[in-house]
């Protein structure tokens, strides 16, 4: 964890401090420019809390999954030791990234009690398990990305691709509600829009989402996780290679 913290920041604590502020100032800009545009909300709340539940499912999913996704590639020297297996960076890098998403989520309440905004949950538990579960999907996402990486050389673009759709359908650009029914079931299918509908049922529990499936979130990830921890069982020696 200190290697990777030390080639990816620098020796310096202003490297790990950048490493914080790029998705907090991503995520509060982008919470304030949409609360600013939508200062009406479909559910009558404050169209700040409707905002800060739909970009931050996003930053702290996508953030570390592509962090994670990249934890093989600039790490492939540490391969050549014996004692050090690939599962071993990928399990360095996630845990980085979930104590860095974990400051930032500290970090937006405080700033939120400094400008005096409301950002308390009714419903902690709905709350807490929601980013729980978030940060789960971006570990799982992460861990198969490093795997995807080694057989497919095509496959940052394929994860690009697919974090544009993820968010464009996760009900943060678009109001989800207003769409044809049959295209509401389509969108329900991604994991994102379902992290995002996870955090605003523990602010909006008077309006709770017919679509919302935590069990299908929580089985999306641990597939996605399966899959890439057998990836590195079996092409342990492509890991190495690529």
């Amino acid at each position: 964890m200190l290697r990777d913290m030390r080639t990816r920041f620098g020796r310096s604590h202003f490297g790990y401090i950048m490493a914080i502020l790029w998705p907090f100032s991503h995520l509060v800009i982008m919470a304030s420019s949409m609360a600013y545009a939508r200062r009406f909300v479909p559910t009558g709340g404050d169209p700040i809390v409707n905002a800060v539940t739909g970009i931050l499912p996003y930053i702290l999913c996508l953030y570390p999954a592509r962090m994670m996704g990249q934890a093989i590639e600039l790490n492939r020297a540490l391969l050549f030791f014996p004692v050090v297996r690939a599962i071993d960076i990928m399990i360095s890098r996630a845990l980085i990234e979930m104590f860095t998403a974990s400051i930032v989520v500290i970090l937006l309440f405080f700033l939120a009690f400094l400008l005096d905004v409301d950002l308390i949950p009714v419903n902690i538990y709905a709350f807490v398990s929601g980013i729980i579960a978030t940060i789960f999907l971006a570990i799982s996402i992460g861990f198969f990305s490093n795997i995807a990486k080694s057989v497919f050389k095509m496959w940052q673009i394929v994860f690009i691709l697919s974090v544009i759709v993820m968010y464009l359908t996760s009900g943060v650009v678009w109001n989800i509600s207003l769409m044809p029914r049959e295209m509401q079931v389509i969108v329900s299918y991604n994991p994102l829009f379902q992290s995002v509908e996870w955090l605003r049922s523990a602010y909006y529990e008077d309006s709770y989402s017919e679509f919302l499936s935590e069990t299908y979130l929580i089985m999306v990830s641990a597939v996605i996780f399966l899959l890439g921890l057998l990836g590195e069982r079996f092409l342990r020696g492509k890991l190495l290679s690529s």
